[in-house]
Formats: C-alpha cells, structure tokens, sequence
C-alpha cells in the first residue's frame, strides 16, 4: 500500500512538471506571436493565464487527495532533488517568493527605494505604474504577514511533536521501537496537523498568484509567469545535476 502510495505521488510530481513544460512553450509562443503583432489580445492572454491558474488549483486539489493517505511524504518527497527539498516551504515554495520574482524583473530591489517612489511619485521601474507598485507592497505584507503566521504554527507543531504523550510513550518502548496503538493514533494527529497546514499553504500560494495577476496587466503577467516556470524547471535541471555530482541518483 504505501509503495503504490509513493508511486501515485511520484506520478503526480512528475506529470506537474511536464504540464510546465508544456505551459511554458505555450506560453513562449504566445509570447512570440504577440511581439510580432501590432495587436494585442488582452482576452486571449488572460484566458490562457486563467487557464494556467486553474492547472494549478487542480494539481493543488490532487495533492490534498493523495496527502489524506501520506501526508509527510509531501514535506520532504523523495521524487524530488535535495536543492529542490532545500527550498521548501510547508510542502511548496513561500508566497514571499513570487514578490521577489516581480522585482527581478522590474531589474531593481523595490523594497529600499519603495517609500521613496510613493513620496515623490519618481519610478525607475516603467513597467509598473504607481498603482501597481503600491498594490503590489499591500499584498506583498499580508502574504509575509500570513506566511509568518502558518510557519510558527508550523514550528508549534514541529515542537509538540517531540512533547508529551509521544515523549513518555517513547521512554516506555522496548528496544523494538514497535509502532502500536497508542504512537499511531500521536502520529495520526500529527498528521492531521500536517495537512491541515499543507492546506493552508496551497491556499495562500495560490490566492498570492490570483491576486498578483489582479494587479498586473495581461501582459505583465505574461512576462512574470513565462519567467517562473523556466525558473522552476532551472531548478529541478540544477539539482539533478547537483544530487549527480554527489553520487545521488
């Protein structure tokens, strides 16, 4: 049971990774043909962001399906690469992250100079009006705000882990370490603990993406996700090459 678990995950994992691919040479064409033409078709573009969206609900939707049955495989999955499993954040990336990817774009660090453009209206970043700019820091702290607030709940969780009843059944195991009733049903709670916080990342990650794309033009956010998904798959190629350099797999 769980070796047909790990490969459904493994299946999943892989078959994301391919739809970016996939998406990303869409989206590359798409791009293509808009800077060969004099028009562009913002409807065309925002139901192929729409679309991408919706990829990622469904795979997010798939992840909490399988998770119910192996929940912790999703916080350190052996199908991924250790530079992969490095930059994890409860089971994915940090929400914060996507703001970072803006600002690379934009070619400047907004966060020193953002006070300073929202006082005398001076922009070194012509892809951003001032609206956007200002939108983009409002979201930009309430996701670090609710970010900040699910790791210490993540940390609190971590830290009961290793607290009473599972300490005291410990001590009391033979040296067999057996898994009996009373470690699974600690372990079950911690699991459910787990995908509940998994949850709760996914939803952040993904309410971040529709939000962001709120506030950038069809476009823009053309620019931004043709930008992450060659980003996410750099990452997968690099630490694959990694894990081989140091005699993984």
């Amino acid at each position: 049971m769980e070796s047909s678990d790990k490969s459904q995950e493994q299946c999943l994992y892989k078959e994301w990774m391919r739809l970016q691919e996939q998406e990303l040479s869409e989206l590359l064409h798409h791009s293509l043909n808009l800077n060969n033409s004099t028009d562009t078709n913002d409807a065309e573009m925002t139901e192929l962001l729409e679309k991408i969206i919706q990829h990622f609900q469904d795979y997010c939707d798939n992840r909490r399906r399988l998770a119910h049955r192996h929940v912790s495989a999703f916080f350190s999955p052996s199908w991924c690469t250790s530079l992969e499993n490095s930059m994890a954040w409860i089971a994915g990336c940090r929400p914060s992250s996507f703001f970072n990817l803006v600002y690379a774009l934009c070619g400047s660090n907004i966060d020193s100079r953002l006070s300073h453009f929202l006082q005398d209206g001076n922009s070194d970043f012509p892809k951003l009006s001032a609206s956007q700019l200002s939108a983009i820091d409002k979201l930009q702290r309430r996701t670090t705000i609710e970010e900040e607030i699910l790791t210490a709940q993540m940390a609190s969780m971590q830290q009961d882990m290793t607290d009473v009843p599972l300490a005291l059944i410990a001590r009391e195991l033979s040296p067999r370490h057996e898994l009996n009733l009373d470690v699974q049903k600690g372990l079950g709670k911690f699991e459910q603990a787990m995908l509940s916080a998994m949850d709760d990342a996914d939803k952040l990650r993904l309410n971040t993406v529709k939000e962001l794309f709120k506030i950038l033009k069809p476009g823009q956010a053309l620019e931004y996700i043709i930008a992450a998904k060659k980003l996410r798959l750099c990452i997968q190629s690099w630490g694959i090459e990694r894990d081989r350099e140091h005699g993984g797999d």
